[in-house]
């Protein structure tokens, strides 16, 4: 009967035994952990404490003991790089460029006194000059049935009598290259009513009749006609503008015509302003005149307050 107990406490002391057995196949893959043994079968980390295993019932199928590792021992992979996304194109608003804007024509003025001098010849219409007007053979101005020149209160009246038709009459001035200018009082007009001058025409009793004629209507147009001859009608219209802004239209005002004529080059000015400019070479010098067109039916009269000229170069 003693030898029971001896057996016995082997046996104990070999099942106490099997709880120090290193356990095969269980490691962490990132940590290295030990085992030592200890009385309360714990197995302690280098970092971290980690609670044992349950042992399973000694069989011969029995599972191996399992240790589980904790999260933070798993190995942690590695972040991709962090892709950054190209930034979207910008939406806002952009920057309208203004429209081209027409460029103005700067506008071109002339003072005959001042790029001149004095005029070479000048005529403020104060006394009657017949002579200036009146062929020498009459010594008186005309009256027939297209056309009527007189004076009077110190200016010479022009009277156009038939409905369109252009008409002129010549003074004794025979000019080559000049600046012309004559000023006109529209007095009671409308429409297609015109005044104007004309220049580089014939000889007195010449036989023929020719020569540049620059009119203003009185609804505000310039019309430059180069006339060639009246049996039977030839003429060419050079000029034939519409709404000219430095023309002043209507019944009653005052208008300036001028004329550098220079060669076969015409530039024509509105009350200071230049409004066009013309080249011909028809006709090289001659007489000036006035010329006077009746737009509507009845007769058309305005009234030429001053004549001048300005002789450029040596005018034969």
């Amino acid at each position: 009967m003693k030898r029971i107990p001896s057996f016995l406490s082997i046996l104990i002391l070999l099942a106490l035994g099997a709880c120090t057995l290193r356990m095969p196949g269980v490691e962490a893959p990132s940590a290295i952990v030990s085992t030592p043994e200890t009385l309360t079968g714990e197995v302690v980390a280098p970092t971290e404490v980690i609670a044992p295993a349950q042992l399973a019932a000694p069989t011969d199928t029995a599972a191996l003991p399992t240790v589980a590792m904790p999260a933070a021992a798993l190995p942690t992979p590695y972040p991709a790089p962090e892709t950054q996304a190209p930034p979207p194109p910008t939406s806002g608003p952009t920057a309208t460029q203004p429209a081209p804007t027409a460029t103005p024509t700067p506008v071109i003025t002339i003072d005959p006194n001042t790029a001149y001098g004095e005029p070479d010849y000048v005529n403020r219409m104060q006394f009657p000059n017949l002579s200036e007007w009146a062929p020498p053979e009459t010594g008186e101005l005309p009256n027939n049935r297209n056309i009527r020149l007189r004076f009077k209160d110190g200016e010479l009246y022009v009277t156009g009598k038939r409905i369109n038709f252009s008409t002129w009459w010549f003074s004794y001035h025979t000019l080559r290259d000049a600046y012309i200018e004559m000023t006109f009082e529209t007095e009671d007009c409308s429409g297609e009513d015109a005044y104007g001058l004309i220049f580089r025409g014939p000889p007195h009793l010449a036989g023929e009749s020719y020569g540049y004629a620059v009119s203003f209507t009185c609804s505000g147009n310039l019309w430059v006609m180069r006339i060639d001859g009246v049996n039977p009608w030839e003429a060419e219209t050079l000029v034939d503008k519409e709404d000219i802004y430095a023309i002043r239209n209507g019944p009653d005002e005052e208008n300036v015509i001028g004329v550098r004529a220079e060669g076969e080059r015409f530039i024509i000015y509105a009350n200071g302003n230049q409004v066009a400019e013309v080249e011909d070479d028809h006709f090289e010098k001659g007489r000036v005149g006035v010329f006077v067109r009746a737009g509507r039916p009845g007769s058309y009269t305005y009234r030429v307050t001053n004549f001048a000229y300005w002789i450029l170069g040596e005018d034969e």
